[in-house]
This record gives structure tokens, sequence and C-alpha cells, in this order.
């Protein structure tokens, strides 16, 4: 049944985007009655898939009479790119599938675009992982919102949004990039928020609406996404960034070294084989997860209060692995500590398999 109910969803999705190229090489647009022709569909199912264009893709159509064409600058013109250049798209795909969290049909129909165009031996993966992207959790909020904020940014207007943290509230910011978070598996609106009169960062699965209004605005003066987010491990900022200091034991120095974690690492071989890296963040508890993922590898020197951090989740990991309930067999610890009440034991309900994700806010 899953199975059925994922390839219908591809089936539509795929049938949306030749829509979509159909109304792209029709210079004078095409009626509902002209689409259904060419697609092979009833009129009605044509008119509910223009709906679905322009409600879901956000594509803005023009509608004179009964025909339908797409707003003049909605295509950007053809890019040429070659074999090296596409491989770095295709490597970008991969990432998007391996760390995206939801379904994102515009990433979607954009590397089925790229697919398209490549060489056969380099197709097959950039299309695995359009499929794969369709079969992702759907959020038609996020899609909204995201195709919203895409269009403010480019066209440099000005956007209420509404936000939830511990409770809602209303902002008037300026897009003025959407930056991704591989830790936090997100996208964060930056913005310069106009009640604040700086830059700030919002999460865009915290974004419930966002309005474009009228008023266009200038890119702040001095501003550089790239200063902004220097000295940030993932998206948190700071005018006051610590030092952190980490040993990594000769097991792990390799590894270390192989690979630029942060701009302003240093890395200072120990006589051991180990080695010690020195980082300037803007937020060291960004850092916590990725060094609680090297385990006993990697020890934190300094700054105190992160190291105190660290040791008091250690010693909390230890104790919960080290309890009588959780070395138990599965299963074993709920009869453990289950009184009788003299009925005949429940059966166990079937597991899904499924878990909640991590995630990091």
């Amino acid at each position: 049944m899953m199975a059925s109910v994922s390839f219908e969803k591809q089936d539509r999705i795929a049938r949306l985007m030749r829509e979509l190229q159909l109304f792209q090489s029709a210079a004078r647009g095409l009626t509902s009655a002209e689409l259904a022709e060419r697609m092979g569909v009833s009129q009605r199912q044509a008119q509910r898939d223009i709906a679905a264009l322009e409600s879901e893709q956000g594509v803005p159509f023009v509608n004179d009479g009964r025909r339908y064409s797409v707003m003049a600058g909605y295509w950007l013109p053809p890019v040429n790119f070659s074999i090296t250049e596409a491989m770095t798209m295709v490597i970008g795909a991969r990432l998007m599938w391996r760390y995206a969290d939801r379904s994102n049909p515009f990433a979607q129909t954009a590397y089925e675009k790229l697919a398209a165009v490549l060489p056969e031996a380099m197709r097959e993966s950039v299309l695995e992982v359009a499929g794969a992207l369709v079969q992702k959790t759907e959020d038609g909020t996020w899609v909204k919102v995201f195709a919203a904020l895409t269009q403010a940014w480019s066209e440099r207007r000005k956007v209420r949004i509404t936000y939830a943290m511990d409770r809602a509230f209303e902002r008037v910011v300026w897009p003025l990039f959407i930056e991704p978070t591989l830790s936090a598996h997100s996208c964060y609106l930056v913005a310069h928020d106009e009640k604040s009169k700086a830059a700030r960062s919002y999460r865009l699965e915290r974004i419930s609406g966002v309005e474009i209004l009228a008023e266009h605005f200038t890119r702040p003066a001095g501003f550089s996404l790239a200063a902004m987010l220097d000295q940030a491990w993932g998206i948190w900022t700071s005018d006051r960034p610590v030092e952190v200091v980490l040993r990594f034991t000769p097991a792990a120095a390799r590894r270390v070294k192989e690979t630029t974690w942060h701009a302003s690492q240093e890395l200072i071989g120990l006589s051991d084989g180990g080695v010690e890296m020195r980082l300037l963040v803007a937020a060291p508890i960004e850092v916590r997860p990725w060094i609680l993922g090297w385990g006993s590898a990697c020890q934190v020197l300094a700054p105190e209060q992160l190291r105190q951090e660290m040791a008091a989740e250690a010693s909390e990991m230890a104790t919960m692995y080290n309890s009588a309930a959780a070395m138990a067999p599965l299963g074993t610890a709920a009869r453990m500590t289950a009184k009788p009440t003299g009925r005949s034991p429940l059966k166990p309900r079937p597991r899904n398999g499924r878990t909640a994700p991590s995630r990091i806010t």
C-alpha cells in the first residue's frame, strides 16, 4: 500500500513538472483545454493541475481570458555547465538527499531538470535524489514559506513573518539569505530585523506565515553573510567568540587532521601522537553534539564551563548505561518494575520501527 501511494505521488509531481515545461515553451500561454489535450488528461484535471502549480509550487500565472501564461521574469535564462561543473551539482544533490528532512518540490524539479542534460552515467544518481526527495515528509506550510521568502529575497521586498518560539510573535524583516545548517538538518532565514535594527536568524520550521509587503529595502551597508557567520559553528552568532580547546587521542588524530572543521581551527601535534585543536566559535553550545560524536577520543580542555558541561553529560550517560534497567534485555525492564495486578499479562504492542529524530535547535 505504501509503495502504491509513493508511486502515485511521484507520478503526480512528474505530471506537474511536464506541464510546467509546456508553459515554459508556450510563449502565448495555454488554455486548460490545450493543456489537457497535450497531457492526455481531462480538462477538469488540467484545471486542478494549474491550481496546484500556483498554490503548491508558487508559479505566478497571468490569466488572460481562458489562457494561462507564466509571469515574465519567472524563468531564469539558460546556463551552460561543463562536465566538472555539473559534477559539483551532482555532489550538491547528494548532500541535499542526505540532510534534507522533508520533501522539497523545488529541489526535486531542479534536479530533474539537471538530470535531463547530464550524460547518462551521471543522470541516474541525480534522478535517484529527485525521487528520494519526493518520499520525504510533506510539509505544505514549509514549502509556501520557502517560496514566499525566496520571492521576497529576489525582489528585495520586506516581509512580515509570524514566528513561534515560547510564544508566537510577528516581525517585519528584510530577507538577506536562506542559510542551510547540516547539524540541525534545517534552513534559517538570515534577515535584518526592523525592531532590533540588527541581523537575526529565523528557523524556517518555526515560521508559520509570511506576508510579502509592497515596500522594498536596500541591503544594509557593509553587511556580509560570510563575515556574520565566520565564527559560527552552525548558525548562532556572537560579538564575543569563545576559544575552545580540544585534545584528541592518537587513534583519532589522523581523522581530525584530514578535514578543516572550522575556518578558525589551529592544530598542534602532541608528543604521544595525539592532536590539540583550537577553535574560535561564537556559541560553544553548537559544538557539543560534534564533540559527543567523538566519544572518549575527544577531551575538552577549555573553556571550563564547556568542560564541566561535557563532564556532566558523560556522567549522566554512564549512569544511564550502567543502570540495571538499561542493561536488561528488551522488555525485561518493564517486568522488573511492574507490580503484580492479578490479571493476565498484556500482549506487547507491535512496533512500527519509527523513532523521533533528534534535532538541534
